[in-house]
């Protein structure tokens, strides 16, 4: 008898997304494999595995694992038989003495995120994925990689709310007409305000002004990165030529801490075939919407993959091959737009508050001036001061400028 059945893909390496949905199966497929990689000529290729499973319950997997993460092994074939393997790791707690690693991780140690060396893998050879998991082998099809569309610029346009990431590129006359964009950005900034007080326990009581420290205050500036894993799709084959101008790749306010001091972004552009380009748009569509009567059918994505030891075996995903380019672009902070940041100030002034609010992660910040025309010395949470506290951190980037 047929199930209907509530289903989540977890962990797409493609969109890091979970997405719910409905699929009438003769059988319950809760050991339905999802492999989802990208195989980069000259680069790192990746592939991550996770399991079709449902929404509520857990998943016990052939090996007993109940967390629904499957663990497996993979490579990258090419048509010659060339196989490239997983970068070797060193676990940190292996780490015998300064510059004494133990041995590394061999290329078998199962793991659900497979990061691959294909820096030497040349163009004009296909290749192919190859994934070992619960004593089953799943291969991709034979994929020849596309050139990758040139990044010939990067530049910064803003209007009264908002600046803009634009891109340039180049794709080449023999281009598919699909294009994958993903980035990562850092920036320097600051913490929220620059403190006019410390406090330092168990001398509740006693504030010290900053103005009077031998040293400057060390965590007003730091950095911050961000990458997201959403691939960002370029349609342009109703375009007249290979040239993409000004393309919005980045959107975000003026009074972002982005806009502090200064911002970098690097940009990577994929040439997609039309069978990935769909795929990667149905399943962004299939997350954005949600689950609900409307939602489309992941089971109706296209797959490139087979299990080569057991025909039968359901398996989904996809992986995609090509070449990588990659720009990076700064801006220095042309466009910032100051604005207060709002924090309720607490005025803390019993000895006991104190050292509650300094448990809790407070700090004394600034004077604060109330209706009345008072004056107390304003708490707020700490990471208004500390930019670590903030989510930076102070070890300067390996590209950054000066």
């Amino acid at each position: 008898m047929k199930k209907i059945l509530l289903y989540i893909v977890l962990g797409a390496a493609l969109t890091s997304c979970i997405y719910p949905y409905k699929m009438d199966l003769e059988s319950d497929p809760e050991r339905a494999l999802v492999v989802e990689g990208k195989i980069l000529v000259g680069g790192t290729s990746t592939i991550r595995l996770s399991y079709l499973m449902p929404l509520e319950g857990n998943l016990t997997g052939f090996d007993g694992n109940s967390t629904g993460v499957p663990m497996g092994t993979g490579w990258i074939e090419d048509e010659l038989g060339n196989r490239y393997e997983r970068f070797p790791i060193y676990p940190v707690s292996d780490w015998v003495g300064p510059g004494e690693p133990a041995s590394p991780v061999p290329a078998t140690y199962p793991t659900n995120n497979i990061q691959i060396d294909t820096y030497n893998a040349p163009l004009g050879r296909k290749y192919r994925g190859v994934v070992e998991c619960d004593g089953e082998t799943y291969v991709s099809d034979w994929l020849e990689p596309d050139p990758a569309p040139q990044i010939e610029d990067i530049t910064f346009t803003a209007d009264d709310a908002s600046v803009t990431v634009n891109v340039d590129l180049n794709t080449g006359l023999e281009g598919s007409g699909y294009v994958g964009l993903m980035y990562e950005e850092t920036w320097e900034f600051h913490s929220d305000y620059y403190p006019e007080y410390m406090i330092f326990p168990p001398n509740w009581g006693s504030y010290v002004s900053t103005m009077e420290m031998q040293s400057e205050y060390p965590y007003y500036w730091c950095w911050r990165s961000s990458s997201p894993q959403n691939m960002i799709l370029l349609d342009y084959t109703s375009l007249d030529g290979a040239t993409v101008r000004q393309f919005p790749l980045k959107r975000f306010s003026r009074s972002d801490s982005r806009n502090h001091k200064r911002y970098s972004i690097n940009v990577r552009a994929f040439a997609l075939s039309k069978a990935a380009f769909s795929y990667n748009k149905q399943l962004q569509e299939i997350s954005e919407i949600g689950g609900d009567l409307f939602t489309p059918d992941p089971g109706a994505l296209p797959s490139n993959l087979v299990c080569e030891s057991n025909p039968e075996r359901k398996v989904m995903g996809m992986i995609l091959a090509g070449d990588v380019t990659s720009k990076r672009a700064f801006m220095y902070g042309d466009y910032y737009l100051y604005r207060e940041p709002v924090y309720d100030f607490v005025d803390v002034p019993a000895e006991k508050q104190e050292q509650f609010y300094y448990d809790f992660n407070y700090r004394p910040v600034k004077d604060v001036r109330t209706p009345e025309n008072t004056v107390y010395v304003g708490w707020a949470p700490h990471r208004c001061i500390n930019c670590i506290e903030a989510g930076g951190t102070q070890t300067r980037p390996d590209f950054w400028e000066d």
